[in-house]
């Protein structure tokens, strides 16, 4: 069960306004998430998170769907032992752990892996024609890199429930509803608002976005209280950076600020 790590299956596009587009890239198989592939979005994310320059990163697909799920056809000769052997998950798992902000940009299928993938990312734009949903029942499985843990913390749990029970599809607008999706924008639209997201966020101070994405998701694992004084020690921080003093002189000054730090999270 080796594989070779494929970047011709991810694409990752450096941008001069300080962002990454991370592209998944294998549409003739409507995005399914081969080992190969996500070998190599994994190790893409790597040397994103390494990147000093690189402040938030766009996650989207070619082809008409975003991603279909795990490719079925390499998981049906694998066994219990073997998947155990190499932690398989399905999915890139490592995305979860991304300490960057991620934007992703949805369109058609985002099912089974594909739809985990979604769910790890910070800001979701859908395009009209989204689907989402959990159709590892169906096949007689389930989710194998979070879909159980992060669908019932975004949805409730009568809602994820209700998608991972029965397998069934969700629309975009009923994904917007329950949480899962920020804004839906029209189809032929969707990477024009993704790109011009992603360059708003990679215009502010790249250290405040990585320490505001990670009060936010360790908020989850944490009581109101210890969330609250742990964002306070972050703020009290901030007051001691550059940018904090640029961007506030900026705004009484009444011109657009000059940000310069960048996005490494320190251990906070």
């Amino acid at each position: 069960m080796r594989t070779t790590c494929d970047r011709n299956l991810i694409r990752c596009d450096l941008q001069p306004a300080g962002y990454a587009e991370l592209v998944i890239n294998r549409p003739a198989a409507r995005n399914a998430l081969c080992r190969s592939l996500t070998d190599a979005m994994a190790a893409q994310l790597e040397s994103l998170a390494a990147d000093a320059a690189v402040r938030v990163v766009l996650l989207r697909a070619e082809g008409e769907h975003f991603a279909a799920g795990a490719d079925l056809k390499e998981m049906l000769g694998m066994d219990e032992e073997q998947a155990r052997a190499i932690d398989f998950a399905g999915c890139c798992a490592h995305l979860g752990f991304f300490p960057k902000p991620v934007v992703a940009l949805v369109q058609g299928f985002a099912l089974g892996g594909g739809c985990e993938l979604v769910e790890m990312c910070d800001i979701v734009l859908a395009a009209e024609n989204a689907v989402f949903g959990h159709p590892e029942i169906r096949v007689g499985t389930m989710p194998g890199a979070g879909g159980t843990q992060r669908l019932p913390r975004l949805l409730g749990m009568a809602k994820a429930l209700d998608l991972l029970l029965t397998g069934r599809r969700m629309d975009v607008r009923e994904a917007e509803r329950s949480g899962l999706v920020s804004r839906v924008v029209p189809t032929d639209l969707l990477l024009e608002e993704g790109r011009k997201l992603v360059a708003d966020i990679a215009s502010l101070p790249g250290e405040v976005l990585t320490l505001i994405k990670y009060n936010a998701r360790s908020s989850a694992n944490l009581t109101l209280n210890e969330g609250l004084r742990k964002e306070r020690d972050a703020f009290h921080y901030t007051l001691s950076l550059p940018d904090r003093e640029e961007g506030m002189r900026a705004f009484l000054e009444k011109r657009p600020p000059r940000f310069n730090s960048l996005s490494i999270l320190k251990d906070r």
